[in-house]
């Protein structure tokens, strides 16, 4: 995992069954147009470990399962139990990213002073302006 993001191991997509887009939609329709809005070209699939009523019937569930919601932006249905979770992980995300908007801010308030350390600054802004526009689809520049 990496700045919150899990990177699918092939034993995790091994487990996964590609559903068309029909059939994506016919599994929960609300889920499916909020993911389309979102990333207008994703990719659905089913697991191959799952019961019929949603348990995973893996003895050892794979790690990628296990860190589930694996990202303070995770998509998931309105109905999911991890929907407090995901919501607690967002709200903390947007705070680290105003926190380095005003970062941002104090260092061209530098800047603007004439601070010999300019070309510095600058190089800074430029890196924390990068984790901010990371999450640009999400609608960082408005956090």
């Amino acid at each position: 995992m990496r700045d919150g993001f899990q990177i699918p191991t092939e034993e995790f997509e091994n487990l996964l069954t590609p559903l068309t887009q029909a059939e994506a939609r016919e599994i929960n329709p609300n889920y499916y147009d909020k993911i389309k809005e979102v990333f207008s070209d994703a990719r659905f699939y089913s697991c191959k470990a799952l019961s019929e009523d949603n348990q995973c019937t893996l003895e050892n569930m794979p790690e990628f399962c296990r860190n589930f919601p694996c990202s303070p932006l995770a998509l998931i249905p309105d109905v999911c139990g991890y929907m407090g979770e995901v919501f607690v992980k967002n709200e903390e995300l947007k705070k680290r990213i105003r926190s380095i908007k005003e970062e941002i801010l104090d260092y061209e308030t530098l800047i603007s002073a004439g601070s010999k350390d300019s070309k510095a600054y600058k190089k800074i802004i430029d890196n924390l302006q990068r984790l901010v526009d990371k999450y640009s689809d999400f609608g960082s520049n408005d956090w």
